[in-house]
């Protein structure tokens, strides 16, 4: 007898949380080489060269799915400063079928997908089982590599890998903001801008350099890596992709070189969107002027002078990505108990500014901190569960890019949010595809009962909900958590997120093709081959990213209803319509349409 809907989500979902998270099937050795001390490398380290020691690590496995954690020893050159032994490392997350080949080699394909701003490989846990999943159900056996960057060797870890074990969050929200030592360690602090000087040796040039070594490891063959290799992007991943595909690798060729298709999810693949260096007004421009710019910014950077990472920025900074770690950790731990989450989080000006922007209901209670009577996020009663859902949901946080479809705030009375701009905003004529970027195209809601203990209604259970609908709820808050709370071989979200990266974007976009952009050779290479785009029908990148720069002629576009940004590599394996998420079916479909 067939599955209903209903039970094919809960056995998924089911099957899905049996596991208690990557902490528990992380070695020792993984532990020792992510501290710092006697693994610190520095002047002796041997300069960049081909990957080697090659280790498998075990993760997962799930519905004929198996996870593992694949990293290679590829050190970093001798000038850089002193860094975690760990940080000589890369490696990738690697989804394949049970019942697949064991070598990559011999996979239909693999798919290799770049991660977005700050997000680490568990970003796209979701998009890669189900790509593998819906090809599997094709008749294809491919593979799906989630590749961490090299920054994320400063992940900061421990309190989730020791959190998992005793199945106490706050264990980990108390080592990190309140001096709760752990295993005989107290939390040394986050780390500033002096400490993170290794920061300056991860730009472009290091993130696509580590990929092509990857592969050229896994698949020495060009010829085979040119028929195997689909080379993805989600976000900024997208933007990184374009660089990799022009960036000259000697005799190997360009990056596109190395692949067989391309495919952009929610994002668009390329290094020169202008084309600025094919007018020759602007290309003297940009060597006169962005080359020398470009060089007193890395100067800068190494100098200390300018911030490495997002810091103590709000919202997008180091401890709020930490607060929405550890609000997936708490709600993947104990999801049906009152939150002590907030409680537990000391009050200073970056936690509380940013809890008031991703919580305040109107204009009013953002400036004055919910002094208008409307309350701070600290003021209302949630489940571990109901308080993820508010940081995160499409109908509840007021940043869109951490939007998510995960269901609805239940328990209590709401009101509709006006602050940053009402969701109703995105159905003005024309400037509405716009303004869509404030806070999202969805009407957003917040508690006015402080008495009452908030609950929350999962993706799949919105019907009867007004300010919402099935078909714009498409993301499993359980798995979310479960991806959230990961610790050691690789987070969810990068503790250290590198500035560098986004300064070499806008030098290479801005036709710089000196320094360390010299090796950007090519243009516009990803164009000759396959091109799939993905567009995330909720979110503000295809009205913006699509209108101004449209993708191949060629290219598959495909656009997932309902779907907001993230959720593009976030969403359930089972849609309220009872199909597979769209996003991992459409990939899959692409990537068996390829010869």
């Amino acid at each position: 007898m067939m599955q209903s809907r209903a039970a094919q989500r809960r056995a998924v979902s089911t099957r899905g949380r049996r596991r208690r998270g990557f902490a528990v099937a992380t070695v020792a050795a993984m532990g020792a080489a992510l501290t710092w001390g006697p693994g610190l490398a520095g002047a002796e380290s041997a300069d960049v060269g081909a990957a080697s020691d090659r280790q498998e690590q075990m993760i997962d496995s799930r519905d004929g799915i198996v996870v593992s954690y694949v990293s290679f020893l590829l050190p970093l050159p001798a000038s850089a400063p002193a860094h975690p032994a760990a940080c000589d490392r890369v490696g990738f997350l690697r989804y394949r079928s049970a019942d697949g080949p064991t070598a990559s080699a011999d996979a239909d394909h693999v798919v290799i997908q770049e991660q977005g701003l700050g997000g680490g490989a568990m970003n796209s846990d979701s998009v890669a089982f189900n790509t593998v999943h819906s090809a599997r159900n094709m008749g294809q056996h491919i593979e799906f590599w989630a590749l961490a960057r090299r920054s994320a060797c400063l992940d900061e870890t421990a309190g989730f890998d020791f959190a998992l074990r005793s199945g106490n969050y706050l264990d980990a929200v108390d080592y990190y903001f309140n001096g709760k030592a752990l295993d005989g360690q107290v939390f040394p602090g986050f780390k500033t801008n002096d400490q993170l000087a290794v920061l300056d040796d991860m730009g472009m040039e290091r993130i696509v350099t580590d990929q092509y070594e990857v592969m050229r490891h896994e698949i020495p063959d060009r010829g085979v890596r040119q028929q195997k290799y689909v080379c993805t992007g989600i976000s900024l991943g997208g933007l990184v992709t374009g660089f990799f595909s022009d960036w000259d690798f000697g005799a190997d060729g360009s990056g596109s070189d190395q692949c067989a298709a391309f495919a952009a999810q929610d994002t668009m693949i390329s290094s020169d969107p202008v084309a600025l260096r094919n007018l020759p007004i602007l290309r003297d421009i940009a060597d006169a002027v962005l080359t020398p710019a470009d060089s007193m910014l890395q100067s800068g950077f190494r100098a200390g002078v300018l911030p490495r990472t997002f810091g103590e920025l709000p919202v997008l900074g180091t401890k709020s990505f930490m607060i929405l770690r550890l609000a997936g950790l708490a709600a993947h731990l104990d999801p049906d108990g009152e939150s002590a989450l907030l409680a537990h989080l000391p009050h200073d000006p970056v936690i509380d500014s940013t809890l008031n922007y991703l919580f305040a209901p109107t204009w009013t209670g953002f400036a004055s901190n919910g002094a208008d009577g409307s309350g701070t996020i600290r003021d209302y009663r949630f489940t571990n569960t109901a308080l993820l859902g508010e940081l995160i949901d499409n109908n509840s946080s007021n940043f869109t890019l951490f939007q998510q479809g995960v269901g609805a705030l239940a328990g209590g009375p709401v009101q509709e949010k006006t602050f940053p701009t009402p969701g109703s905003v995105a159905q003005i004529p024309l400037l509405g595809s716009f303004l869509r970027l404030s806070a999202g195209t969805q009407t957003r809601v917040a508690p006015t009962d402080r008495s009452v203990l908030y609950t929350w209604r999962n993706y799949d259970n919105v019907s009867g909900i007004p300010y919402t609908a099935p078909n714009h709820e498409v993301a499993d808050i359980h798995d979310v958590a479960r991806q959230l709370s990961t610790g050691s071989p690789v987070a969810y979200w990068e503790t250290y997120f590198p500035l560098r990266t986004l300064i070499d974007i806008g030098a290479g976009y801005g036709g710089s093709r000196n320094g360390e952009m010299t090796p950007l050779k090519y243009h516009a290479t990803s164009r000759a081959k396959p091109n799939f785009v993905a567009f995330a029908g909720d979110s503000p990148v295809q009205p913006g990213v699509g209108t101004f720069f449209p993708a191949p002629a060629t290219a598959q576009v495909v656009t997932l209803p309902g779907y907001n940004h993230v959720d593009t590599i976030g969403a359930a394996a089972v849609q309220n319509d009872g199909r597979p998420d769209y996003s991992g079916e459409e990939l899959a479909a692409f990537v068996r349409s390829l010869r």
